[in-house]
């Protein structure tokens, strides 16, 4: 179902709805039976975060907590969710269609920021001058990864291309060999501000690069999967306000989790959206019932649908 006919038979009233009380009386979802297993990301990145709050919000309202498993984010999250080895699986929208026809989305739960982050004293002042340097792309098997290696190629700054270097390094990895110039770029896809950049700031004063120039290529190769966004001025000291691209996060499951299990996670998401905002957050956030809806070519769980359409008409 594409998103236009998505939105009209599952939001029909949402509009007014979204300006009413959330939490229908009489109304509430099936409670959970026993704890799902949801692959987060890595620490200090907003996945876990994320999935901390949803833990302890589920549990609020009466369902088991979930069992968070740390990973190196979306690409490692969609190939065990694949497998069988997690119910849930938080993945970003380039992804998320990755393992197939086997997942359906609760929903599209927040957007993340590509960032592009170099020292301020690197000389490196626009995407073009990373060619021929070495650059840390994200993870292995992290959503980053995905996302850094097709921004590179259509920028024609692939290592085939610019003879660019490429490696894959966990976030804490990347920051070090930031810090200590053995890298002139990392790029990382997160929520704004990634604190382990702004801690990073207290010694290393850093710089972000425009990606704006990217976003035409990518949308030309890949449709539909990313969207021009801003980060903000003064995200991190000293830094101003920067096009970059962004991507939305869905949250995944099996076609084979139980509907009544669908139906409570969106309960939570609709009726505790503020209290799953990871504190200091900044930018665009989801989490309002006419975005949870849109998860492109990923079609949402039978249970979820049927939840959207009990609240919303």
């Amino acid at each position: 179902m594409n998103a236009i006919s998505r939105r009209t038979a599952l939001l029909g009233a949402a509009g007014a709805a979204a300006a009413l009380p959330l939490a229908l009386p009489g109304c509430a979802a099936p409670r959970t039976e026993r704890r799902l297993a949801l692959a987060c990301g890595e620490p200090g990145g907003v996945y876990l975060d994320f999935g901390e709050l949803l833990s302890a919000e589920l549990a609020r309202d009466g369902h088991p907590p979930l069992r968070l498993r740390e990973t190196f984010g979306s690409g490692e999250n969609a190939s065990l969710l694949a497998a069988g080895a997690v119910d849930l699986a938080l993945a970003l929208a380039d992804t998320a269609e990755l393992p197939g026809p086997d997942v359906t989305a609760i929903g599209r739960v927040y957007q993340n920021y590509l960032q592009c982050v170099v020292r301020s004293d690197s000389g490196i002042a626009e995407l073009a001058d990373l060619g021929g340097t070495a650059v840390s792309i994200g993870a292995p098997g992290s959503g980053a990864s995905l996302t850094t290696r097709r921004l590179l190629e259509v920028q024609g700054l692939g290592p085939a291309q610019a003879g660019t270097r490429a490696r894959e390094l966990p976030i804490g990895e990347a920051i070090a060999e930031l810090a200590a110039g053995r890298i002139s770029a990392l790029f990382w896809s997160g929520g704004l501000p990634t604190p382990l950049l702004a801690e990073l700031t207290e010694t290393t004063p850093l710089a972000l690069i425009d990606l704006g120039d990217a976003l035409p290529g990518l949308a030309a190769r890949y449709p539909d999967r990313y969207l021009t966004t801003r980060i903000p001025s003064g995200v991190y000291p000293g830094t101003g306000a920067t096009t970059t691209i962004g991507i939305p996060n869905y949250l995944l499951a099996r076609p084979s989790l139980p509907d009544a299990t669908a139906a409570a996670l969106v309960g939570v998401l609709i009726d505790r959206a503020e209290a799953l905002v990871p504190g200091g957050a900044v930018g665009i956030q989801f989490l309002t019932p006419a975005s949870l809806i849109e998860t492109g070519e990923i079609p949402l769980h039978p249970g979820a649908a049927a939840e959207y359409r009990r609240r919303y008409g």
